[in-house]
């Protein structure tokens, strides 16, 4: 089965749009670690030297023909112009997205009508399986005398979110032969659009989706395949299909992170509710995808461990000004409150006064922490007091950021970590909450890694108890 993380070289001819007269012989290849290199024997450039003036050269997409499939290379840049002996010229290209298929993508903002994604992991979260084993035994020697393996695919699931539909869709194939027979089994997620859309938002659903996998597997997920739907041309004929194209390009977790599997399962698909939960990730992330990416990071990619605790913070911080008030007292009274404050000292400092109240009407850090600790129920879920929690994280971030001198080392990067751990784990149970979840706090409270975070974290916030 060919995958999107498949590495793959193959030569063609490759042109730029609207300039298939110039077509030049190079040789394309993709690997998941570097990405797409484009290497011509030739140029686009009509100069013998490889460099034009003006915006003839600002190659953003470029066509092709390789391994019978038509190419389209997006977000290109030129890397490398080099002439080789005797005399002919070679040009280099990086691509960020590659597209192979059925079809050449207009370089206009081609639009896509459904995206159908393989995960890494998937399979272990959704947890159903389709193969059933039954086996026959001798009453006497109680030695298998018959087994029989039975493959019944589960239905294709489909439920409605904003603009689309999401899909779960069942997968198999025979392995073998008549001595090793098999199955191979596999999910994959489909996005169906109601009108066609610009490939950023394909990107970003596909990254919602792959998130969700991730954080609620506690390990990197990642695409293994993506193949794309793009609507019929309105000149050609109706009852044709769509073009389909697979897309290339690099993972966002880093191969060390690859190689972490999912071991247990934080909460599946059963728990968090099915396909309807999915697709309210889906419409509730699309407009906090920052948070996100700052939680999350630190799965995706090796980080010192001062940066994972930044991250963990600013992604609380960021979701608590997203869906929380932002403001102490109402806008209008604290309006009046502070002309009526500035009023009342010297002219020459009324300026000074009214900056640093500027942002006084906001909550704490302090203040922000605990009210997400309580909505997401964290002091069920660790055992541990949110009062004292917020009070242990705002301060380990104010040592970090403000460097006081006298106030001891910090933390160290042991408490970090386990502090860090604690906030990822607020932020998801606020999002699983926003999302309406279901019957997942149950499961994350029991689960071996929560309890493990629980017991770190406690003996933390007593010594900080302790020292005060």
């Amino acid at each position: 089965m060919e995958t999107a993380l498949d590495k793959f070289e193959s030569d063609g001819l490759f042109w730029l749009p609207g300039r298939d007269d110039n077509q030049v012989a190079g040789r394309i290849s993709f690997d998941p670690a570097k990405g797409t290199k484009l290497s011509l024997i030739g140029t686009f450039s009509n100069s013998e030297l490889g460099v034009d003036t003006g915006d003839e050269m600002q190659v953003s997409t470029i066509h092709g023909v390789a391994g019978k499939r038509f190419i389209t290379l997006t977000e290109c840049s030129r890397t490398g112009f080099r002439v080789e002996s005797p005399g002919f010229p070679r040009e280099d290209y990086r691509s960020d997205a590659t597209f192979a298929g059925h079809a050449l993508l207009r370089p206009d903002g081609q639009g896509f009508t459904e995206a159908i994604i393989r995960f890494s992991n998937l399979y272990d979260w959704v947890g159903k399986s389709a193969v059933s084993r039954e086996l026959s035994y001798d009453n006497e020697t109680r030695a298998i005398t018959q087994a029989v393996l039975t493959l019944t695919p589960p239905r294709t699931e489909e439920h409605p979110a904003d603009g689309c539909k999401v899909s779960l869709s069942p997968s198999w194939k025979v392995l073998g032969g008549a001595q090793k027979p098999g199955f191979e089994q596999d999910y994959s997620l489909r996005i169906i659009y109601d009108n066609p859309v610009d490939f950023a938002i394909v990107r970003g659903d596909i990254s919602i989706l792959q998130d969700l996998i991730s954080a609620t597997t506690d390990s990197a997920s990642v695409p293994s395949q993506i193949t794309l739907r793009i609507p019929i041309e309105e000149d050609d004929e109706k009852s044709k299909p769509q073009p389909i194209v697979h897309l290339y390009e690099q993972p966002s977790a880093d191969p060390a992170s690859l190689q972490r599997k999912a071991r247990r399962i934080l909460v599946g698909l059963s728990d968090i509710g099915g396909l309807p939960a999915v697709a309210n990730w889906l419409n509730f992330m699309r407009s906090h995808k920052i948070v996100l990416g700052l939680a999350l990071s630190p799965i995706y990619r090796g980080m010192y461990v001062e940066n994972k605790f930044f991250n963990t913070v600013s992604a609380a911080e960021t979701l608590h000004r997203m869906e929380f008030p932002n403001e102490i007292r109402p806008a209008a009274e604290y309006k009046a409150f502070k002309k009526m404050l500035v009023r009342h000292v010297p002219k020459n400092y009324q300026s000074w006064l009214s900056q640093q109240l500027s942002f006084s009407n906001e909550p704490r850090l302090r203040d922000r922490l605990k009210e997400l600790a309580e909505f997401g129920s964290l002091a069920g879920i660790l055992d541990c007091d949110v009062q004292q929690w917020a009070k242990a994280v705002t301060k380990t971030r104010n040592r970090m950021v403000h460097h006081d001198k006298g106030q001891g080392p910090g933390a160290s990067s042991t408490e970090l970590y386990w502090l860090a751990e604690s906030l990822r784990l607020t932020v998801l149970l606020c999002l699983m909450r926003f999302c309406t979840f279901r019957d997942y706090q149950n499961r994350i409270k029991e689960h071996p890694s929560v309890k493990l975070i629980g017991r770190r974290v406690r003996p933390i916030l007593q010594a900080d108890e302790t020292v005060h």
